[in-house]
């Protein structure tokens, strides 16, 4: 018996069909489980990068904006005020992605109300394994961001030590030390943010 052309057109459009369905489904299941997750780990690493902190609440919608406009190749994704347990301001997280070789380099940093630098945390990044994942795996390198200075600017962070063989990656994570800084000093102090 043989197949008419339009007999395998039909089962390869139901088979489609059925696919779609199935993947549409499953991303219906898994979407707010994955994004439950990385919430949690942005919380965890606001955490991390301002350990007296006891809660965080993003800043408004104006102010986010004006940390995109003052950042020119970094994504902003996040500011937030650290709280104490009183509710007082004690400094600042914020997420932010700069590009290194392999894409952008997902990371938040803390910074106190001088605009010191107390943590950096890397949540994720497509870097060579060996040579640009060592951005995260050689303490040396994200610690000595902690040594900066309030009020530190582009040429403190480019002064500092990169990782043999791993100039973009390395250029990828001081470009968002340098964003964070600028978005300090152009927006949260002049919008009277700091306290």
């Amino acid at each position: 018996m043989k197949s008419s052309p339009l007999r395998l057109i039909v089962s390869v459009l139901v088979t489609c069909v059925i696919a779609a369905a199935s993947l549409a489904a499953t991303y219906s299941v898994t979407a707010p489980l994955i994004a439950a997750q990385d919430k949690a780990a942005e919380v965890d690493a606001l955490k991390t990068v301002l350990p007296e902190a006891v809660s965080f609440e993003p800043v408004d919608a104006a102010t986010l904006k004006d940390a995109e406009a003052v950042v020119s190749d970094e994504k902003v994704d996040a500011v937030y005020r650290a709280l104490d347990g009183s509710s007082v301001p004690i400094g600042w997280g914020i997420k932010v992605a700069s590009r290194g070789y392999g894409g952008y380099i997902n990371m938040v940093l803390g910074l106190d109300s001088d605009g010191k630098v107390t943590g950096l945390t890397i949540l994720s990044m497509n870097e060579t394994p060996g040579l640009g994942s060592r951005v995260k795996s050689e303490p040396w390198f994200l610690g000595q961001f902690l040594k900066l200075k309030p009020g530190y600017t582009e040429k403190d962070v480019k002064s500092l030590d990169t990782i043999s063989g791993a100039t973009k990656s390395s250029r990828g994570v001081r470009n968002s030390v340098i964003a964070a800084g600028l978005i300090y000093e152009k927006v949260l102090k002049q919008a009277g943010e700091i306290r």
